[in-house]
């Protein structure tokens, strides 16, 4: 079904909250609860399967004939990260272990730039760095949380690390997908995504299985990275580029990687303030603050320096909590002279998940991903 924007008001039962003013800052307690519905909003998501449901419309009951495979590997990935901070909390190991059974069953083998590897299919023959890559995280963390799992899982996850050490291009970022009817004459072209997601990825494995060959493909990234962006900031690279470099900045704590967060932070938060009265869903940018702020905290000893940052991730996960939704909350429709109150259909189904918007409320995988890792970081890191 495709989305009809005849929502012209909405009222949410808890819009009386204080949302664009100065907002009190979430207790641990606040932030627990919220990880815990968006955890089970997740797990009710997932079919037998392993995939997810991809948007759902928690007051019509209806799901958006719609889906995306990098937004598939990016909840498995959330849930991986919920695993390894939260395992006295949470049990996941059936929800990731379905999961990756539907993501092997859509992995496709192929061999380029001297390397035997598996990636995850986007269509029939074409591959995606950004799923894969995510899909890399999830596993390495499944292994991680639930180290039996640890030779079964060993070639799976080295077959995924050779399909993004193969999309590594000389002097520069990353092939953003595959197709295996081209063979050599691959679209050599970057995405900012990708080339984050990808970054990400190898720095998670070196944790893992540190080499000098993942060492040199990081730092030569790195290098390309900071020569390019710094020419042009820009946002899409920020989210995962700051959660690499969370991972590696303290391995190799190297004053050029600190500047370069700080830096891209700065202009980050700056370009992000006309936002603060919006009412659409920002949490993927608050959760690449939140990774930055990991790699500033080290070396920022003065709370009153730490305190712009703090207060951004503060303001921003106050006022996104208001977007989970809950049982009691209702729209209001209006059409000319006439309104109609509707309800949440399912609760089972809506309940904990993140709405897009305000003026669009509909439940996609990845805003309640993006929240979900925000709210993790904060309460765990």
């Amino acid at each position: 079904m495709q989305k009809v924007f005849v929502v012209l008001v909405i009222f949410f039962s808890f819009l009386s909250a204080v949302v664009y003013a100065e907002s009190p800052v979430l207790s641990d307690a606040q932030i627990l609860k919220t990880i815990q519905n968006a955890v089970e909003w997740f797990r009710n998501a997932q079919e037998d399967s392993g995939h997810f449901r991809y948007e759902y419309m928690p007051f019509w009951d209806r799901y958006v004939d719609d889906d995306n495979m990098v937004r598939q590997a990016g909840g498995f990935y959330v849930l991986g990260e919920v695993a390894v901070k939260m395992a006295e909390d949470f049990d996941l190991q059936g929800n990731m272990k379905k999961a990756i059974g539907y993501f092997e069953t859509n992995s496709l083998d192929s061999v380029f730039g001297g390397y035997d590897f598996q990636c995850l299919q986007k269509t029939a023959n074409n591959c995606t760095l950004g799923g894969t890559s995510l899909l890399l995280v999830g596993l390495l963390d499944f292994v991680e949380a639930y180290p039996d799992f640890k030779n079964k899982y060993a070639n799976l996850i080295e077959d995924y690390k050779n399909f993004v050490m193969a999309m590594k291009m000389s002097g520069a970022g990353f092939m953003e997908k595959y197709d295996l009817e081209k063979g050599k004459n691959q679209n050599f072209r970057e995405s900012e995504f990708s080339n984050g997601e990808a970054l990400l990825a190898l720095a998670r494995y070196y944790l893992y299985d540190p080499s000098d060959e993942v060492k040199m493909v990081i730092e030569d990234s790195l290098n390309y990275f900071i020569a390019k962006y710094r020419k042009q900031w820009d946002g899409n690279f920020y989210l995962w580029g700051m959660a690499a470099l969370k991972s590696w900045y303290p391995l190799f704590p190297e004053e050029k990687y600190y500047i370069f967060v700080k830096d891209y932070t700065d202009w980050r938060i700056e370009t992000q303030q006309k936002f603060k009265k919006s009412a659409r869903n920002r949490c993927a940018y608050v959760e690449g603050v939140v990774s930055a702020y990991s790699v500033l905290e080290a070396d920022m000893p003065s709370m009153e320096k730490r305190a712009k940052y703090l207060e951004e991730i503060d303001f921003w996960l106050t006022k996104s909590r208001v977007l989970q939704l809950k049982k009691t909350d209702t729209v209001k429709l209006i059409f000319g002279e006439n309104s109609k109150i509707l309800v949440v259909k399912k609760p089972l189904r809506a309940i904990g998940g993140f709405m897009t918007d305000w003026w669009e409320p509909f439940q996609r995988i990845d805003f309640t991903q993006h929240c979900l890792s925000a709210y993790l970081q904060k309460l765990k890191d």
